[in-house]
């Protein structure tokens, strides 16, 4: 099921005794060649609903944590739940990460957007460099297909 614009979503605790909700919300892009106009989407769609992930996603990912045996796990979901109801989280506990993966090195636009993107969050960029880009992600797709069917 698509996360309705948000690519991928963390969620968990702040750090020591800290316990209020704290959220990672990341984009994903992958290009052969991976150039600005492409880092500056990506840019745009984390910044989108003032930096928040969607409600749908939130909700999503709620559904499943309080579908889970585990306590801890429940507790995360009825707490991603009432922030999307409340919508009270703090800009400064909603991060960003940017994800990429291409066939060349890291573009200095990559570098450009992160020291651009603002300082009222944490943010994160990774670029995954795959030198047989194109192969790969056909691999992955194949392989994606075949799922259960064993």
């Amino acid at each position: 099921m698509a996360l309705r614009g948000d690519d991928f979503i963390g969620a968990g605790y702040g750090p020591g005794n800290d316990a209020e909700l704290w959220l990672l919300k990341g984009e994903a892009k992958s290009n052969i060649v991976l150039g600005k106009t492409t880092v500056s989407n990506a840019r745009k769609v984390l910044n989108r609903d003032n930096g928040r992930c969607t409600p749908d996603s939130l909700l999503f990912v709620a559904n499943r944590l309080l579908e889970s045996p585990d306590d801890e796990d429940v507790e995360l979901g009825r707490a991603i739940r009432d922030e999307v109801g409340l919508k009270a989280l703090r800009a400064d506990r909603i991060d960003h990460m940017l994800f990429t993966m291409s066939g060349n090195a890291p573009p200095a636009a990559l570098k450009e957007d992160l020291n651009g993107a603002g300082n009222n969050r944490d943010q994160f960029v990774v670029n995954l460099r795959i030198e047989d880009h194109q192969e790969f992600i056909k691999e992955t797709f194949e392989e994606a297909e075949n799922l259960g069917d064993d």
